[in-house]
């Protein structure tokens, strides 16, 4: 065939299979279905992680408060507990947050740091919070029992107004409770035990002394009420647990945990014998007031060689409440203050001698029951006596002026009165400079208030030479005698 045949033969072929296309569609074979497999082994999900609460970063929003300042708190630290820490099952423990007030309302007294969610690890439905100042730091415990199960454990917590209402970050505690150590036998243990008994002798325990074991059983104050400002004993209970005797053991106490919180030792020391317990004190006052975790450590100077040093310290969480210092002027009774001699007595406040030769003692009476919430356990921090307004003074020839203490009761009375003893001296003014300032009588005040409460304290001025006769006739009178008072209730 010439090549021209076989080119008309091509192309005879091209428009033949053309034809066959625009006919219809070409088909094709089906790809087979892949047969099904089994389905894969189900993988075991990893339990969530809880939501992060405690937010350190991102402040709250701010609720409104009552006359228009806001509430709100921020978390600002864990004192006691970081995260993760273990505990064994039902083990007690105290975590304490630190958080700001950062919201503009004072916390009031009422406020409280609330359970709001997880689990609530054996502790209260909340715990009170001391009133708080704005941009103000404070410390809160709660007391907490490890569940008796292993596992991860969390507990959200959050402030509450007096009115119910919640406010600022949730913060949370977050813990590791350990599984229990078993004492079941292995099946190695169980087949060794089966065997027969060897005769070799049981050794006998030894008996030799393993040293003092130095323990504090309990840690408390003496009241009730502890209150800024107002001293407190801090008691603990010291215990020889040991077997030998231990000498020069102190111990010393602390306010918080947290680093740089210094230690304070108590004074003295103990000598204990084996299985003896004393009971020390030590006083303080504190000056601010929040929930405080406290501590205490025994053998604090670590004279003594132990068996056991792991177990000298003991914790004691400690609300103290807000105290602040109240500051009265007292004026005098006016029908149970004046002056008296063997004339009579009346309302002026004098003392001298008057023109017939007779001497005259002024008496003041101040009713401390005036002074809102005193009592015996309250704290003066400051007090004084002002009689620094007066007309016409006698010194020249009467000096001193004697301002004593006495106790006339309601209604005084000559001669026994007039003759009475000062039980107390505040000043023995020999010139104006003696009373023209301020008499300062806190220690006094401070002594009478733990003795007498909120009573009368009544106080005479006398010059020591008023039984001088007419020819000295003077007379000083006062216009505006004041008590000062500043104390915490």
């Amino acid at each position: 065939m010439n090549t021209r045949h076989r080119r008309h033969l091509l192309i005879a072929l091209t428009c033949l299979t053309l034809m066959a296309l625009a006919c219809g569609p070409m088909k094709f074979s089906p790809t087979p279905t892949p047969e099904p497999t089994a389905p894969p082994e189900p993988v075991a999900e990893a339990s969530p992680t809880p939501a992060q609460t405690e937010a350190t970063d991102t402040p709250a929003p701010d609720v409104s408060g009552p006359g228009g300042c806001s509430l709100n708190a921020t978390y600002i630290a864990d004192v006691t507990v970081p995260d993760g820490t273990t505990f064994s099952p039902g083990e007690s423990f105290i975590k304490t947050w630190r958080v700001r007030n950062s919201g503009t309302c004072t916390w009031e007294e009422g406020s409280r740091l609330v359970y709001v969610s997880d689990d609530p690890l054996g502790g209260p439905a909340g715990v009170d919070v001391p009133q708080v100042a704005a941009d103000s730091n404070t410390d809160i415990s709660v007391s907490f029992t490890a569940p008796d199960e292993p596992g991860t454990y969390r507990s959200t917590w959050q402030m509450e107004s007096p009115e119910g209402v919640r406010y600022g970050n949730q913060i949370y505690v977050e813990i590791e409770v350990e599984a229990e150590e078993t004492d079941e036998p292995t099946e190695e243990a169980t087949e060794e035990a089966t065997e027969e008994p060897t005769e070799e002798p049981t050794e006998e325990p030894s008996e030799e002394p393993t040293g003092p074991d130095l323990t504090i059983t309990a840690l408390e104050v003496d009241t009730d009420d502890p209150r800024q400002g107002i001293p407190m004993e801090v008691v603990a209970t010291l215990r020889n647990e040991g077997d030998t005797r231990a000498e020069n053991v102190r111990w010393a106490w602390r306010v918080c945990v947290s680093e740089g919180c210094e230690f304070t030792e108590a004074p003295g020391s103990f000598t204990l014998e084996p299985g003896e317990e004393v009971t020390a004190e030590m006083e303080y006052l504190f000056d601010g007031w929040a929930n405080y975790t406290t501590e205490a450590w025994i053998d604090s100077r670590e004279d003594v060689d132990e068996s056991n040093e792991e177990n000298n310290t003991r914790q004691m969480a400690l609300s103290v409440r807000s105290n602040p210092e109240a500051s009265e002027v007292l004026q005098p009774v006016p029908d149970r203050s004046g002056s008296m001699s063997s004339g009579g007595q009346n309302g002026t406040i004098q003392a001298g001698i008057a023109p017939a030769g007779n001497g005259i003692r002024a008496f003041m009476d101040f009713d401390l029951s005036q002074l809102d919430g005193l009592n015996e356990e309250s704290q003066i921090t400051n007090g004084m006596l002002v009689v620094s307004s007066f007309s016409a003074p006698c010194f020249e020839f009467l000096h001193p002026l004697e301002i004593q203490q006495i106790s006339y009761g309601s209604l005084p009375r000559y001669p026994g009165d007039y003759d009475e003893a000062g039980s107390h001296t505040f000043a023995s003014a020999s010139s104006i400079a003696g009373i023209s300032g301020p008499i300062p009588i806190l220690d006094f005040l401070q002594d009478f208030v733990a003795d007498n409460g909120a009573a009368h304290l009544q106080i005479r001025m006398h010059y020591a030479g008023d039984d001088a006769g007419s020819a000295f006739a003077c007379m000083t009178e006062w216009s505006n005698p004041t008590l000062v008072v500043v104390y915490r209730p």
